[in-house]
This record gives structure tokens, sequence and C-alpha cells, in this order.
């Protein structure tokens, strides 16, 4: 892959330079914001040479890149950090159509902070690991020169983190960087520290009371601090004479917020770091058992919705307090080690060579550390794989935690960081319950996906080329209805204009993650059975419902994007769930301006889900207008 043409290609398409107010990478995406998102060409982005697909989530745009994004990243900051968005009075962020909640917003930001400061993170937990190795086999002595260098290298990174999290909460809250750093050079300034160390009384700054803290390791105080920061050099610059801007703006805000931050923020961080470390103490040692069974069993589901970002500095804060972490890092690990298990089991069970390569090769994707591929492209489509590594996952967290699990360095989650369970004074029962606990994990995922009867894994219906083409040509006219008894057809449940599914802006529905499809921009709000069948389900804010057929055949419509959040808003029920339907009869009626007024988008995807059970999908080619006279798809049994 060439990744600077891949890059120039994105800035063309997202907008230019001018367009991107910052970027940063996860593991297999490049999230954007955006200064306009109406300059996004979409559609030419989805088609380009190394991109997987695209996705719009709350105020991110999200390009999906898969192993390589890191090197397409780091092209696009070279281009993007020869400007200072955070310095320009002018460079903000457009207002959003819609409100997010609050909890999304918190998420995005420690998503959009925490993401770019990982590498450093990673790299010094790896350096910690090998150090583990070094003086365990004795090649190296904890009193030698090595040791010191060494050591220095794998906790520089841990001791001065709120350096690096100052940069990167700079950049989310558009900042200047550098006064940003100074605030993270106050909280770690040798007086706080000494200060914290030996106990000192308050000093007393003009009648405050500031704490003597060691903010060192610390993640929350920082970000807390640098917040305050950007509204006030904001607040500052627009009301300051040019003339003075560049003198007296950056030391307003510091002399404002500093003191602020040492006497309140920081310090309220700080306690609710420690409280948080408190209730998790708590937590482990009244419920611990049942604390991992949840959270190595629930993980797939906080990898899917992101929030394993938010985790993360918890788990630092927890490192940081107690020198060790019993509360994600490990249950990360055997959630990652349950889907290896389940793609091992179903390497053995495909038929077809191509997705056995698949199984066996996202296994070992898994085993280092990276579950995406084989949990959205294999367990997720499958379903019963991935309850398995659930409960398989379940156990073994509950084991690590009756077994006293620890790890004494934060590091990617993979095979490779077992050393990090190893304890400074040499005890391996950290290691010792984690190896148990993946061993176990590993062998019951296996052995449960194996005896699972799965549906779809006979050589005919697994994920070949005949459900993979976007579409299938039929000569078909859209009003056929004299098909084989082997064939269920499905009606348009809505009238409007077709799309494809890759036009949905959801990598959910357009990459055909949950099934295979189309997609209908409504021109009437009424939804109307697909076939002869039963509505099976409705969501309880009834903007999707699913019907399946005599035949078994099932089908989710979800009318709009993100509409979820209406809360039932605009929606109206004619059926209920579990009432038979026929074809063609109206089951809902929806307010399509209402949606339009809220800012949701109309496009429905309308998908069979259970596609793998059989022998083809086959898609309508030619239509542009339909209706629910008019036949979309075509399922042969």
């Amino acid at each position: 892959m060439d990744y600077e043409l891949l890059a120039n290609q994105i800035i063309d398409l997202i907008g230019g330079l001018e367009n991107i107010d910052q970027v940063w990478n996860c593991t297999t995406r490049l999230r954007f914001k955006l200064n306009d998102d109406s300059l996004v060409q979409d559609e030419k982005i989805k088609k380009l040479n190394g991109v997987l697909g695209t996705q719009e989530r709350n105020d991110q745009y999200q390009i999906i890149i898969g192993n390589d994004v890191e090197e397409v990243e780091k092209i696009l900051e070279q281009r993007i950090g020869k400007k200072s968005p955070a310095t320009d009075s002018k460079s903000v962020h457009q207002e959003k159509k819609k409100k997010e909640n609050i909890f999304n917003q918190i998420i995005d930001a420690i998503s959009g902070i925490f993401s770019p400061i990982l590498p450093a993170i990673i790299g010094a937990g790896m350096m910690k690991c090998i150090l583990s190795i070094l003086t365990l086999t004795k090649i190296v002595s904890p009193n030698s020169g090595v040791y010191v260098v060494f050591y220095m290298i794998s906790d520089a990174a841990f001791y001065f983190l709120p350096f690096l999290v100052a940069v990167s909460a700079s950049r989310r809250f558009h900042l200047n960087e550098f006064i940003g750093l100074s605030a993270a050079g106050v909280l770690l300034y040798p007086t706080l520290i000494n200060g914290a160390a030996k106990h000192l009384p308050p000093i007393n700054f003009l009648g405050l009371k500031i704490p003597y803290l060691g903010y060192s390791s610390s993640v929350v105080p920082i970000i807390l601090v640098v917040w305050l920061m950007s509204f006030v050099y904001k607040y500052v610059d627009r009301y300051m004479p040019k003339v003075l801007r560049f003198i007296l703006t950056p030391v307003i805000t510091m002399i404002i917020t500093i003191p602020i931050g040492l006497f309140a923020l920081a310090p309220l961080g700080n306690y609710l770091g420690e409280l948080l470390s408190t209730i998790l103490d708590w937590l482990f040692t009244y419920a611990g058992p049942l604390a991992g069974f949840v959270l190595a069993g629930l993980n797939p589901l906080i990898i899917m919705t992101g929030m394993h970002y938010a985790i993360m500095p918890i788990a630092i804060q927890n490192l940081a307090r107690t020198g060790y972490d019993n509360f994600w890092l490990p249950f990360a690990l055997i959630s990652n080690i349950a889907q290896a298990g389940a793609l091992f089991a179903l390497g053995f069970k495909f038929k077809k060579s191509e997705d056995k390569s698949i199984a066996f090769s996202t296994c070992v994707s898994a085993i280092l550390g990276v579950t995406e591929p084989g949990l959205f492209g294999v367990t997720l489509k499958l379903k019963k794989p991935l309850y398995a590594a659930m409960a398989a996952g379940g156990v073994g967290g509950l084991i690590a935690v009756l077994m006293g699990v620890r790890t004494y360095s934060f590091s990617a989650p993979n095979i490779l960081i077992l050393p990090t369970y190893i304890a400074p004074n040499g005890s391996l029962q950290g290691l010792i319950a984690i190896v148990v606990a993946l061993v176990v994990t590993f062998i019951l995922s296996f052995g449960l996906t194996f005896i699972l009867k799965i549906d779809g894994l006979n050589p005919e219906t697994i994920t070949g080329d005949q459900v993979n083409n976007d579409y299938k040509i039929d000569k078909t006219t859209a009003d056929n209805t004299n098909a084989p008894q082997e064939e269920e057809l499905i009606y348009s449940p809505i009238e409007g204009k077709l799309q494809s599914i890759k036009q949905v802006p959801d990598s959910t529905f357009s990459d055909e993650i949950i099934g295979k499809g189309v997609a209908i921009i409504p021109s009437k709000g009424k939804i109307f059975a697909p076939f002869d069948g039963q509505i099976t389900m409705i969501f309880r804010t009834k903007h999707a419902l699913a019907f399946t057929s005599k035949s078994g055949v099932e089908v989710l419509v979800h009318i709009g994007i993100d509409t979820v959040e209406l809360d039932g808003k605009g929606f109206k029920l004619l059926k209920n769930k579990g009432d038979n339907v026929k074809q063609g009869e109206p089951v809902l009626e929806f307010d399509q301006d209402l949606i339009k007024k809220q800012g949701y988008q109309l496009i429905t995807p309308v998908v069979v889900t259970n596609y793998q059970k059989f022998k083809n999908v086959e898609k309508i080619s030619g239509l542009k207008q339909v209706d629910s006279h008019q036949v979309v798809m075509k399922v042969e049994e």
C-alpha cells in the first residue's frame, strides 16, 4: 500500500488541511474532528484503495483502514502538524445540529485524548515486561547500570504521564500545546512532589489552601486543568487587543487557571481517582469473582462501543495508586484469548479453505491483542461463537480473581506481556493466575464453539462469493410473484428510493456486518410486512423491527440512522410483537418531518440477518423507486 498516496487522497476528499481540526487513530481506524462535515466526499473515500469503510459517530468522522492505520496517521500528522488550529481564535469546531448527551461527550473526549499517547504508554509497558524477564533470568542485576537505564525507559512515560496527557488534551480542547505543557510542569514541580512526600501543610495563596499532592502518573487532574485553560484562553484572547495578544493572553490565562487548578480542579481529580480505586478495591474484595466474570465476559461489547478507551485511564490510575491493576487489563487479555479460542475452533469447523484461513489468521490477531477482525468479521456474524467466547471469558475472569490475578504494568492485552504479571518482589502468583485463567478460557471457548451446532457452516452457505458480492443480477421483474417454492421473495417494506446498502452512513449496515440487504430512502412514513410471516422483534423505541417468514428468513427493518435517540417519539405501532402478518400489511407509521427536523437521516436499511442459513441472497437490480408491491431481494433456500 502506498501510504503517502492514500494520506494525500484522504486530505483532498475530506475537505483539505484547513477542514481538519484534529486527527488520531485507534487500532483499526482514523478518527477526525472536522470543521465542516459537508465538505467530506464520503462515497469517494470509501472507494479508495486501502479504505475498508467509513463511519460517523457523534462529532467524529472515522475512516476504517485496518492494520496499516498507524502508517497513514503518521503521514497525516506530519502534514497537519504544520498548522496550529488551537492558537487561532477563529478555529473552532462547528456547532452540531443535534446535541450529544454528556456521557457521549465524555467518552469522546477521553478517546480523543488517550488514543494518541497509547504508543508511548504501551512501549513503556513492554519495556517493563522485558526488564522483568531480564531480572528474573538474572541476565541483568537490579544493581547494574543497565537496569537503571532500562528502568528509566520503562518508567518515564508513566511518571511524566501528565505531560503526555497535557499535549493530547490541549489538541482536543483547542489550546496551545505549550501552555498545556506548562500546566503539567506546575503539577510535577519538585516543590509539590517533595511537599507531598514530606506531608507538609497546605500552601497559603491569597487565602486559598493549596494542598501538597503528588500528581505523577495521574490522568484526571491535568485533563481538568487543561479543559479550564481552554475556556479561559479563548475568552481572554477574544477581548485582548491584537497587539497585546501574543504577550498577555498566555500569562493571564496561566495566572487565572493555575491557582484554581492547584486549589480545586487538580485535587478534585486526584481525589476522584483515589475514590475510584477505593471503590474498585471494595468491589474486588466483596464481589471479586462476579466482577471478574462480568468484566471478562462483556469485554467484546465494551470494545464494540469503544468504551475501552474510557476504561484505560482507570487502569493507569489504579497502577499509580496501588502499583498493580486487577480491574481491566487482566480481563481484557482473558477476553481476547476467549475470542482466539472460538476462532481456532471455527478454523476446524469451516469447510472452505478461504474461511479456514480467515478464522486462523484472525485467531493469531486476537492472541496478539487485536480482536476486531475476528469479532466483527466472524464471531459476531455467526453469533453462537461470540456467545461461547463471552461465556468462556467470564469463567476465565472468575478463576483469575479467585487466584489473585494482578498485572504490574500497563500494556496492550496480548500474550507477549505475561511477564508484567510478575510482582516486583519476584512473586509469581499473578503470573500463575493469569496463565491458568488463559488456558481454561481458551480450552473452554474452543470446546463450546466446537460442539455447538452453528447455522451457516456447510460448504454452500458460509461467507463465500455467493453472498459476498455487492449485487447479484436477477432478471426477475419487480412485480414477479411466480417464484419457485425454494425461493423466498422479500418485498419492499417502504415506499421510496432504493439504494445500495453501502450508502448507509453506518458501517454496521454498510459493511453488512449484521446482514445482507438494501437501503431505502422513504417517501412515505409507513412500514409494510415484507412477506407473510410474524413480527418477531420490536425495539423498545419502535425505530427497528424484525420479521420472520414461514420458511425462516429473518429480516430487520431499521428506520433511519441513530433514531434510537428519539426514544420512540414520532413512531406509532399498528401491530405488536408476535402478530402474524400478510405481505403488504401496514405495521408501523413514522413522522418523517419530525425525524428530519431532529437532524436524523431517514435512510432505512432492510437486511436479511440470518443469511448464512441460506444458499444465496440476491438483490434485485435496475430498480429506483419501490413500494410494497415490488420485490427487492430474493433468498434461495
